[in-house]
This record gives C-alpha cells, sequence and structure tokens, in this order.
C-alpha cells in the first residue's frame, strides 16, 4: 500500500499510512508502507487477491477469486509466523478441516508457512460484521431478543465443538469473535487458540486469551475445559447488556442487578460466571435449555421486551471508591512491579489543538508539554538501565489527536528504541480537537494489547489537554476504558489539565501540594467532566512520587492542572511512577 504526503500532519510533511483498527481507519505517522497483499497477487497458484477485509496482530484477511470456481469468492486469513509457529498454525487448520457445522465458515483449503513467513487458511467469505461491530456502531445498545437469540446459537455451536471425540475448547469467546451472516445468524471465527481438550493436564499448553472474557482458570494458568468456554459466554453476555461494561468479580452481582433485563436472565448469568467451574452450568446444552424458555416467555409476551437494552450507571462499588469509601479491586492492587519481562504499558495522549499555541510561563503550552514528556520519556530510560545496559521495563504510545489522531512512535514501543531516538518529533498545534476519537483510538490498542499483558503492571494512560472538545462525548469511552483490567488492577486514566480557572486558588508549590480529592470544589463543568474520568491514584504510584520529594497525600485521584510548567511536569512524573524491579 503506497503512503502518501499529508502536508497538514503534525509534524509537517511526514509520510503516513492508513491501517485497520476495531473502530475506524486512523492516520499513523512514522511508520512505512504496509505489508499487504497487492491486488492480483495469487496463493496456491489458484486463489486471487480481490481485496483487503480486515487486519489485525496476528496476520490480515482477503476476499479473494477462485480460478477453478467460476464467480465464486473465499475469505483467505493470512497469518504471521513471527505470531504462530509452524505447528499451531497446523493444529488450527486441522482443527477446522474437520469441522462442518452452520456457525462456523467451512475451511477448504491451507497452505504451511511461505518463503515470506506466512501460512494461510482458505475458508467461506461471510458477509457480514463482528458482533462488536456491529453494537458499537449501534452506540451499545441491542435488544433482548437479539442477546438471547445469540446465545443460544453460541450454545448450539459450543456444544458442537465440546461433543467432538476429543472436545474442542475455542478459549477466545467474546464479541470480535463472533460474526453475524446476512441472515442474522451467528459464524464463530478466528481458532487461532482453540484447543483439543486433553485430560489430566495441569496447565494449558497455549496461554492465550482475551482479559475481559477469561476465566478465572485460565487467569490463574490452569487448564481451560468446556466450562471455560461457557464463562466466555456469560462475560460476553455482561458486555452486551451492560452498554460495554467488562465483568469484574468483585462487583458481577450489583452489575446485573443495575441491568433493566428479567431476572431469569440475570441468574442464567450470573451461573455461567461462577468463579468455581463446578459452580457453572456443566454442559453448553444445559446452559441452551433456560435460554430458550426465556426466547419463549419473550415471543409470546410473558416478559416485556424493552426496545433497547440501556447502558448500566456506574457501579455502587465504584463510585463508593471514587468518594474515597472502599475499594473495588482485590487485595493490594497495582503492586506488580514492572520488569523487562514485564514491562508497564503507558498510553499519551496529547492534545494539539489550536489553544495549544497559548503561551505558558514565556513558552508556547505545546512546548512545555513536549519537554515535560521527554522529561518522563528520560526519567523510564534512567529507570530502565541496569550497569551499562538498557532493559525495556516501559512500553509507550505517543498519540497526538486535533480533530485526527496521530500516532507519532507508529505503534507501541519499547523504552529502549525510544531511548536511540535521541529526541521527540516536534508538535505542531491544529484548530480542532476530537478527544472522543483518541480515547476510541486508545481503546483498541488496549484491546489488542490486554491479552499479552496478564502478568505486567497495569495499563495507563495519560491524557494532556484544554479540557475543550468537539465531536461525541469522550466520558462513555473512558468508562469503558476504566472497566478494562489486568490481574494488577483496572486500566489508569491520568488527565493534565492545562487551565486557568480549575482552582479557587493558584498552587504555590507544587512539591507540598496534596492533590485534587474526591471533594474537591472544581470550577466549570468541563473541570468536573475530567475529575470523573480520573482514576484514583494507587498508592504504589504515591509512594514513588513522594521518594521524589512529591507531597501527594493518600486519596487523591490521578489529575492535575497544568497552569505551571512545574505542574505539567509533575503530571508526567505521576505517568511514569509505576514500580519496578
Amino acid at each position: 500500500m503506497q503512503a502518501n504526503n499529508h502536508s497538514d500532519h503534525p509534524f509537517g510533511s511526514e509520510r503516513y499510512s492508513n491501517t485497520f483498527s476495531r473502530t475506524r481507519i486512523y492516520k499513523l505517522a512514522n511508520i512505512g508502507d504496509d505489508d499487504v497483499l497487492e491486488q492480483g497477487a495469487i496463493i496456491g497458484e489458484r486463489y486471487v487477491i480481490d481485496s483487503l477485509i480486515a487486519r489485525g496482530g496476528m496476520g490480515a484477511v482477503y476476499r479473494a477469486l477462485d480460478q477453478k470456481l467460476e464467480n465464486k469468492y473465499w475469505a483467505i486469513k493470512e497469518i504471521s509466523n513471527q505470531q504462530i509457529n509452524k505447528q499451531q498454525f497446523l493444529d488450527e487448520a486441522r482443527i477446522l478441516t474437520g469441522l462442518s457445522h452452520p456457525y462456523i465458515p467451512q475451511v477448504v483449503d491451507y497452505f504451511e508457512m511461505n518463503d515470506n513467513s506466512y501460512s494461510y487458511l482458505v475458508m467461506d467469505l461471510i458477509r457480514g460484521n463482528t458482533l462488536q461491530e456491529i453494537y458499537l456502531n449501534e452506540n451499545r445498545v441491542i435488544s433482548l431478543g437479539k442477546v438471547v437469540k445469540h446465545a443460544i446459537q453460541i450454545c448450539e455451536v459450543l456444544a458442537y465443538l465440546h461433543e467432538q471425540p476429543t472436545p474442542i475448547i475455542f478459549r477466545d469467546l467474546k464479541p470480535a469473535n463472533i460474526m453475524l451472516d446476512e441472515h442474522g445468524n451467528i459464524q464463530l471465527i478466528d481458532f487461532g487458540i482453540a484447543r483439543r481438550y486433553k485430560a489430566g493436564q495441569i496447565t494449558d499448553t497455549v496461554g492465550f486469551g482475551t482479559i475481559a472474557y477469561m476465566s478465572p482458570e485460565q487467569m490463574d494458568n490452569k487448564q481451560s475445559d468446556h466450562r471455560s468456554d461457557l464463562y466466555s459466554l456469560g462475560a460476553t453476555l455482561y458486555y452486551l447488556l451492560s452498554g460495554g461494561k467488562y465483568v469484574s468479580s468483585m462487583y458481577v452481582g450489583n452489575g446485573l442487578n443495575e441491568m433493566a433485563i428479567p431476572d431469569e436472565l440475570k441468574e442464567i448469568i450470573l451461573k455461567l460466571l461462577a468463579a468455581d467451574p463446578s459452580g457453572r452450568y456443566q454442559s453448553a446444552r444445559a446452559a441452551k435449555e433456560p435460554l430458550e424458555r426465556l426466547a419463549l416467555s419473550i415471543s409470546i409476551g410473558q416478559i416485556q421486551q424493552p426496545e433497547r437494552i440501556l447502558p448500566i450507571e456506574e457501579s455502587a462499588e465504584v463510585s463508593a471508591a471514587r468518594q474515597g469509601h472502599t475499594t473495588v479491586l482485590p487485595r493490594d492492587p497495582y503492586s506488580v512491579q514492572a520488569t523487562h519481562a514485564t514491562p508497564a504499558l503507558i498510553i499519551y495522549l496529547i492534545d494539539v489543538s489550536g489553544s495549544m499555541n497559548q503561551p505558558l510561563a514565556g513558552k508556547r503550552r505545546i512546548d512545555v508539554v513536549r519537554e515535560a514528556l521527554m522529561v518522563a520519556i528520560k526519567q523510564m530510560v534512567f529507570r530502565s538501565t541496569k550497569g551499562s545496559r538498557l532493559v525495556g521495563r516501559y512500553r509507550v504510545a505517543i498519540i497526538a489527536y486535533s480533530d485526527e489522531v496521530y500516532d507519532l512512535l507508529g505503534g507501541i514501543k519499547s523504552i529502549d528504541e525510544i531511548g536511540k531516538m535521541g529526541t521527540l518529533p516536534e508538535f505542531s498545534p491544529k484548530i480542532f480537537t476530537d478527544t472522543a476519537k483518541a480515547f476510541e483510538y486508545a481503546e483498541a490498542l488496549l484491546i489488542e494489547e490486554l491479552p499479552k499483558m496478564t502478568q505486567c503492571p497495569a495499563p495507563l494512560i495519560c491524557h494532556m489537554t484544554d479540557g475543550e472538545y468537539t465531536g461525541e462525548d469522550p466520558e462513555p469511552i473512558v468508562r469503558r476504558i476504566q472497566g478494562m483490567m489486568v490481574p494488577d488492577g483496572n486500566v489508569l486514566i491520568e488527565n493534565i489539565f492545562i487551565d486557568d480557572a480549575l482552582m479557587d486558588a493558584p498552587i504555590q508549590d507544587a512539591r507540598k501540594w496534596k492533590g485534587i480529592m474526591p471533594d474537591t470544589v472544581l470550577k466549570g463543568e468541563v473541570s468536573n467532566k475530567l475529575k470523573n474520568m480520573s482514576s484514583l491514584l494507587p498508592e504504589s504510584y504515591r509512594l514513588m512520587m513522594m521518594n521524589s520529594s512529591y507531597s501527594i497525600g493518600q486519596g487523591a485521584i490521578m489529575m492535575l492542572p497544568g497552569t505551571t510548567p512545574e505542574l505539567v511536569a509533575l503530571g508526567f512524573q505521576m505517568s511514569a511512577a509505576t514500580p519496578i524491579r
């Protein structure tokens, strides 16, 4: 794919290329041409590439014309052998070619590793979209009848897989792996980590999955079985019925009680989400039976079906935690230390709208921000240095945004890669700003990254803004992000707000400042919105900052007024305060 010149880029006339995310197409900076097959390329001397359908971390999916069958098109899944070895590919191919079910795309051919280090699966071309895409396009609302219908069909295909002579465990059930075809029926896609069940094993051979939908036994690296797929079904239903919230074992009951759904469905989901597999339904067929009874009650009008299931409000536990009364997460949250093997992930979202040209202490605001970010990067480099060797204790993405989103590093980079750059690109302010679009981009990054981070510190998004925005409201997106979690804790959100009218009085000494507390009175609607979009400061972060002679108090939130260069620097210092080992 040919890169283009773009004169309105934050760095000037830099090259960019289009890449696909789960939500929309974004412009990326400082990366080369996309390595995708060109139209007309031929696979296996038979299948002619027509177009790119989608692209993800494991490879791409193409639409291809069959030269032997007139007007017959297939989907060809390309898998990078850097992400999956030959044996894993053959496992997936052999699983799929042996299956025949109306809710599974038929795999008809496959090609092993080629000279370009890619393997290919040839399968039915499904005309439709993933349930995740449809759900997001419908503003995260869905009818009760559709949810129950999809759940029944999922049970049917899981029963088929689980009842094979050697049971097949899917292990990655989620809306992004469920397509809806042109008839509104499900198609289970992406068997990349599906495995045949081997009784007697203590752990899974391949320890993957998607954090938000993984069963407790998968999280604990124990062996998964058919009941693990049923837990993922419960997590999927919870997500669809809550307006896009991810399930947390700490408040699943309260979350269900806040949903406008029948009690019968709440009981089904609660049983699917039992922490102990013995407390769940013991088969997909057993889970299907109460769902079918519920579907019948809906169809004959015994249960009044809301036209649309609306998102639930913040749970009581989260609300109480925000008030400082309790904690949401299990014991010792945010205590995992960043190491070379378990690096911390920090995503910087930098507002480059027109107001960033305004002065701050004799400089442009944007220059103050860039300098503070460079100091934070240098701090991470220093904290990742062992003797004369630089190890990657941090992974960083830097995203600038106006009314477009610009990935300044071309993806997430290890701190040792960034350290070799020597400096950061210049920021060039634009006019408008779309904060929601920036958080959507960060959300898409996290959806890709969280499955790889089960042993890592909880990720953090550091958002620097002037507070004004056009476009959609970013707060619902931030709520979804804050619901994402790894075993160490939920994703953290920090906001640095450059606005002179934020506080009643200026902060005289940043090192003695106790921080913004949940009950701190702020001026203006935007200030309070950002306050509601900020996480509670973990104690581990606070202690690291105290070691740097800052006096942020217990119970503070991750929000700072960037009204002086020192306060901007404090904000970026906070973002880099992950404990290290």
